[in-house]
């Protein structure tokens, strides 16, 4: 009887594998270990907290952003202000901040370099040399070019040229009004704020409200698959090669579109052609910037240079910041009818207080704007109801990494290890944590009045756009932005949510966040617009 014989080409399998058993074992349990003694849900010696996953994932719609496992976190096993989460290999092992203080330790006092989860979620739709992502002399560099062009005095010569995309999406909204037909808010918003974002970037005219763009046809197809490519939806989703293949062919487009664009700006002078260092636009702004760092003449009637390598940057910049810019506010007005919808005490104090300002009637609002655009900032209610509408709301969140950095505890003293550890100083969480905000669930703008009937809120307990030196780029703009569309829209039109009776909820609400590439309004915020000069006739 003859023996069997293993070929040696699966030996080498064999063993090969054995070995990789053997590491996925160390590491796992090395990963258990590290649990010893820190704060979190139930934890299993083996299992970790993927037995916690599964109650979380019966307990809440399966859609749901991340931020909110953590609130439910908190919430079911009555969890301190930092607790850790290890789920792996299911999902990255996490560290959640949900105290101010924490988070300015790692995002203002020492500001941690991003995780590197977010160059590899962010870079095939931003590109790899995305702002958003970049750490160290990069970012340094990328951010000394493009803060020229948010500097506020820039940014109120821009918001009068944006009274005309608002007044379009006036017009939409009355159009809607006219048909009664129920539309999603979100996807309404989002055509005005690539429109408002492409005057402010690149000084063009999208056109999106009305017609279509190359660029904006692009990035709408590259917002389907940012949920699709990210290891919170699932592990293997990110490689299915046809969704691989979608995401390379829109970013060719969109890098052509945008190259041509930065070609078409290098080949002349913009001040040449008539235009002030005022009215630049932040891609111009940048460019000079970038020139005046090389020595280069950026007079009137110069010609700019640029290398291939800042050429790439500066593609991948504007990416980053017309994605960034279109989801924040297109998020954002959609969550402000809605709130507002709910809350018609608060909506009535905003009315009151446009009327006291503009007198009646959009036309008398926008001429006054583009007469003076400061007149924004005599807004307290309306800048209220913004920045409420953000603490419930927050469209994005920043995640560092801690590389051994120790978290304090400002009551008790005790001090956290961060060590391969994704660090989360979580905005939602924080902005519901109800020692900052009393009635934490509840939609009150007074709260961030000077007269608030609440103790004071500390700085770094509002952070929808991030504080410290890591902080949005574009977070002042995106508030004048907000205010305009208010000024010119809300006195005019009711929004009337049409959830159906039956749609899920968290913590009671229909309009949770979703991940859909950030924080996304469930299902669009559907809705029906009503015309309030229609309905005030006699």
């Amino acid at each position: 009887m003859g023996t069997f014989s293993v070929p040696p080409p699966v030996q080498v399998l064999l063993a090969m594998s054995l070995v990789l058993i053997a590491c996925c074992i160390e590491k796992l349990m090395r990963q258990r270990r590290s649990m010893r003694g820190l704060p979190g849900p139930p934890h299993h010696w083996l299992f970790g907290h993927i037995l916690v996953a599964g109650k979380m994932a019966r307990d809440l719609p399966p859609d749901v952003h991340p931020h909110h496992y953590w609130q439910y976190l908190r919430k079911t096993y009555e969890l301190g202000d930092i607790f850790y989460f290890d789920a792996w290999p299911l999902a990255p092992p996490t560290v959640i901040i949900c105290e101010a203080d924490m988070a300015e330790q790692i995002t203002v006092k020492h500001s941690l370099d991003k995780h590197p989860i977010v160059k590899s979620y962010l870079k095939q739709h931003l590109g790899p040399e995305n702002m958003a992502a970049a750490n160290g002399a990069a970012w340094k560099k990328a951010r000394t070019v493009y803060n020229p062009g948010f500097a506020p005095t820039h940014l109120m010569n821009v918001i009068s040229k944006i009274v005309q995309d608002v007044e379009v999406f006036h017009e939409v909204l009355s159009e809607l009004s006219e048909t009664g037909e129920v539309f999603s808010m979100e996807s309404t918003a989002m055509k005005i704020s690539f429109d408002v974002i492409g005057r402010l970037v690149l000084d063009m005219n999208l056109n999106s409200q009305r017609g279509s763009d190359e660029l904006v046809d692009a990035f709408r197809k590259q917002l389907h698959f940012l949920d699709s490519s990210t290891a919170w939806s699932s592990p293997f989703t990110g490689y299915n090669p046809f969704t691989q293949f979608a995401i390379w062919r829109n970013s060719r487009v969109i890098d052509k579109y945008v190259g041509r664009i930065l070609d078409q700006r290098f080949s002349s002078s913009a001040t040449a052609n008539g235009k002030s260092k005022s009215e630049l636009s932040i891609m111009d702004v940048a460019l000079d910037t970038y020139n005046a760092e090389q020595g280069v003449n950026t007079a009137p009637g110069s010609h700019r240079r640029m290398d291939a390598t800042f050429r790439q940057s500066a593609i991948d910049q504007i990416r980053t910041f017309v994605f960034a810019g279109h989801d924040t506010i297109s998020t954002t007005i959609s969550m402000i009818f809605y709130f507002l919808s709910k809350n018609p005490d608060a909506r009535s104090k905003a009315g009151a207080e446009l009327d006291s300002i503009f007198g009646p009637g959009m036309p008398a609002a926008a001429a006054q704007i583009r007469k003076d655009p400061h007149v924004l900032n005599r807004l307290p209610y309306c800048h209220a109801v913004i920045k409420e509408t953000l603490r419930l709301f927050p469209p994005a969140n920043t995640v560092r990494c801690g590389d051994g950095y120790h978290i304090t505890d400002p009551t008790t003293g005790a001090r956290y290890p961060t060590h391969d550890w994704i660090v989360w100083p979580d905005a939602f969480v924080i902005a519901r944590n109800e020692k900052y905000y009393p009635q934490a669930n509840r939609f009150i703008p007074e709260r961030f009045l000077p007269e608030s009937p609440f103790p004071p809120i500390p700085v770094g307990a509002w952070r929808p756009f991030e504080r410290g030196p890591r902080n949005c780029i574009g977070g002042e703009f995106g508030t004048l932005e907000l205010k305009v569309v208010m000024a010119l829209t809300l006195r005019d039109f009711d929004f009337v949510p049409a959830y159906a009776k039956d749609a899920p909820t968290v913590d009671g609400e229909v309009c949770y966040q979703m991940l859909f590439g950030s924080a996304k309004p469930k299902s669009g915020v559907p809705g029906r617009v009503v015309c309030r000069l229609k309905t005030e006739e006699p």
